[in-house]
């Protein structure tokens, strides 16, 4: 499944229908731990309409990720990535009831009960997670898997052209005692598809959003790609410090 969606919506006494073009955004989840991996896969339909959310920059985060060695140089929707997802790791709660308040509030398709599954979850984890620091390594490699992905066509897999999976794939870059996966196809919004991966619709185990707020991880790598249908493609890289 990949491309846009067309809905065509009817209101009752109506003689025409609204026709809605509608973007799908679709989810990879995969874990890794002493060689253990397990992949699931989720997607969400949303108005195609762009998310207005525009909050004070946090400087605290923002001049911590300027010291990290290499942040400096990463294009600028990594930046922006890295800053989001370090911004609801400092504080959980505050960013579900900013952040993603204001997301379901404007794609109220979005508010399904995974949201409100999710609200429990980070009333749930530690009131803050450690910051999740650039690594070469892990960018290398969350790179070459974007690409690789890209050039199959945009699919949605843990698995190389090659036929590595991701337990594979790691260990030829560096020594990780534990590791995780995410892939996300939709939205080029960073903060948009933080959100995304955290709400996880249909994704039964709710993958994405555990990696997203794991204390046990304190390194990041990203690959992300514009593909010609003008969706993103992003690969999120977890390992342990």
């Amino acid at each position: 499944m990949n491309g846009k969606n067309t809905t065509c919506v009817c209101t009752l006494g109506a003689e025409t229908c609204l026709n809605i073009l509608m973007r799908s955004i679709f989810l990879l989840f995969g874990l890794f731990v002493f060689l253990v991996s397990q992949a699931q896969q989720g997607s969400v339909t949303l108005q195609a309409k762009s998310f207005q959310y525009n909050p004070p920059r946090d400087t605290a985060i923002w001049n911590w990720l300027e010291r990290q060695p290499g942040f400096s140089s990463l294009p600028l929707q990594q930046q922006e990535s890295f800053y989001w997802t370090n911004l609801m790791r400092r504080n959980p709660i505050r960013f579900f009831e900013t952040a993603v308040r204001a997301f379901v509030q404007q794609f109220p398709e979005a508010n399904t009960r995974e949201v409100r599954d999710l609200e429990l979850d980070i009333k749930k984890a530690p009131v803050t997670l450690p910051l999740l620091a650039p690594d070469a390594s892990l960018k290398n490699m969350g790179a070459a898997h974007t690409t690789d992905l890209v050039m199959r066509g945009g699919i949605i897999s843990h698995q190389s052209a090659s036929g590595k999976g991701f337990a594979q794939r790691i260990k030829e870059f560096g020594s990780f005692r534990c590791g995780a996966e995410n892939i996300y196809a939709g939205s080029n919004d960073p903060l948009e598809a933080l959100i995304i991966l955290l709400i996880d619709h249909n994704v039964p185990n709710k993958g994405h959003r555990i990696n997203l707020l794991d204390p046990a991880y304190g390194r990041m790598g990203l690959g992300w790609e514009l593909m010609k249908d003008s969706r993103a493609m992003l690969v999120q890289v977890f390992a342990c410090p």
